[in-house]
């Protein structure tokens, strides 16, 4: 097995050229690099990660503790936009500074959360990343306190701990306003259970776009559709009878807003089996733009982005600048991304 002296024999220079070539720093010649380099491929020669911490201090390892991916290999039938596009909005950041993510998922159990972290402690990781597979808020692990670290898609209810998490208020809004600034004045909402967090903030943002725009809004065509632990069957049913109360008033209602382009899906369906037309009977739009549900139901879904591997890219960003001491992890504890608005051809103007 090939040593360090080796590589300096080969490349003709000293241990210690070496030892900085590995460690990265500057004062090495471009040309004397080189070579050192050409030596360790020559030799087959990797650096002992251990030997290069007790230099550096440095182990270049992140440590990312989640459920999305336990969350994404059951794929519930309920469930919006896979959370495991967080997981690789933020693989795609570390990777790109030449630092290792290492990722443990909890299993659904968020108890394991706290022993995962202490794990990773162990490993000496840089910085600790959790994402949960949706926005709630959590109790973050008690290691978070001790070395750079950020939630994705979650918020300590603290505030102690900083923290990237979608904007669903403004998404609601956006929902809403999309209709409205097509014409419509009388819009449905199927919405997501009020029990969690999304459910309501979208709810809220929903309301806000009628008063900010002056439209007149009956609190009556908001309807849940679903509840927590919902199997299709039950989800099915309430949409249902959600939909049956949205179109028995006597204003038509010209549009249905969804709590997440799953619930659109399924509204497509229900509509159809009425022998109503999407967009020339009613107008629909959905929330997540899940590509595999909006850009393949026919007519395309109008629907508001939730912006997952944005997300995730913030909060590897972030996380890197706590780590090199560029932001102060005190500062804007709490960052909600917003996104946008995709228009297709499930809304039409009235």
């Amino acid at each position: 097995m090939a040593t360090i002296y080796n590589v300096a024999e080969v490349a003709k220079v000293s241990i210690k050229t070496v030892s900085r070539v590995m460690n990265e720093e500057s004062k090495v010649k471009q040309d004397t690099k080189e070579r050192v380099l050409e030596a360790m491929k020559a030799l087959d020669y990797y650096p002992s990660i251990a030997a290069r911490t007790m230099v550096t201090q440095k182990t270049g390892l992140i440590g990312l503790i989640t459920s999305a991916i336990t969350s994404a290999s059951k794929v519930p039938e309920l469930a919006g936009l896979p959370s495991i596009d967080l997981v690789k909005g933020i693989q795609s950041v570390i990777e790109a500074s030449g630092k290792t993510l290492m990722i443990a998922d909890t299993g659904g159990v968020t108890e394991h959360s706290e022993k995962l972290a202490q794990t990773f402690r162990e490993h000496r990781v840089e910085g600790m990343i959790y994402v949960s597979d949706f926005n709630q808020t959590i109790k973050a692990p008690s290691s978070f306190n001790d070395i750079p670290s950020l939630l994705v898609n979650c918020f300590d209810s603290s505030g102690k701990n900083p923290a990237v998490a979608p904007d669903d208020e403004i998404g609601g809004f956006k929902m809403a306003e999309a209709a409205i600034l097509k014409g419509h004045r009388h819009i449905g909402f199927l919405s997501l259970p009020t029990e969690r967090l999304a459910g309501i903030e979208r709810q809220n943002g929903f309301r806000r776009a009628h008063k900010e725009m002056g439209i007149p809004l009956n609190e009556d065509l908001i309807v849940p559709c679903s509840k927590g632990g919902a199997n299709f069957e039950t989800e099915n049913k309430l949409m249902r009878e959600g939909l049956s109360r949205i179109l028995s008033f006597e204003n038509r209602t010209t549009a249905i807003c969804c709590g997440n382009d799953r619930m659109a899906m399924n509204l497509y369906k229900l509509l159809n089996q009425l022998g109503i037309r999407i967009p020339e009977d009613i107008s629909v739009v959905g929330f997540d733009n899940y590509t595999m549900i909006s850009e393949l139901l026919e007519p395309g879904l109008t629907t508001v982005e939730l912006p997952y591997t944005e997300i995730g890219k913030r909060g590897g960003e972030k996380l890197l600048n706590f780590i090199e001491g560029d932001e102060d992890e005190s500062v804007n504890s709490l960052e909600r991304i917003p996104g946008e608005v995709v228009w297709r051809n499930s809304l039409e103007a009235i």
